[in-house]
């Protein structure tokens, strides 16, 4: 028989990341519509889409004591960022790249 995984997310460390991700996530966009281009823009977007997906989650952790949404969705959501973000660095970093090696 198979055991659930004791380990539970904490609102604490979501609220924690929440500000750090979402700090960054503002200032990347800010920078970007400031002159940095539209790869600093996504990537901001990125960090902001899940700082606002973590807030939430540490906020119903609050309320009830478990965690708003399931880990597998939790982690899905985390990829899509994650694509989300390189994506943005590709962005940001391939005229780059092809003038470097071009």
């Amino acid at each position: 028989m198979q055991q659930a995984p004791k380990a539970a997310p904490s609102a604490a460390f979501n609220l924690v990341l929440t500000v750090v991700l979402g700090f960054v996530g503002i200032f990347d966009i800010v920078s970007g519509i400031r002159g940095g281009g539209t790869g600093v823009i996504i990537t901001g977007l990125a960090l902001t889409i899940y700082a606002a997906v973590l807030l939430r989650d540490a906020l119903y952790i609050k309320k009830t004591g478990q965690p708003g949404m399931s880990r597998a969705r939790m982690n899905k959501i985390g990829l899509a960022c994650l694509a989300l973000y390189v994506f943005g660095i590709l962005v940001k970093r391939v005229p780059e790249m092809a003038q470097f090696f071009g």
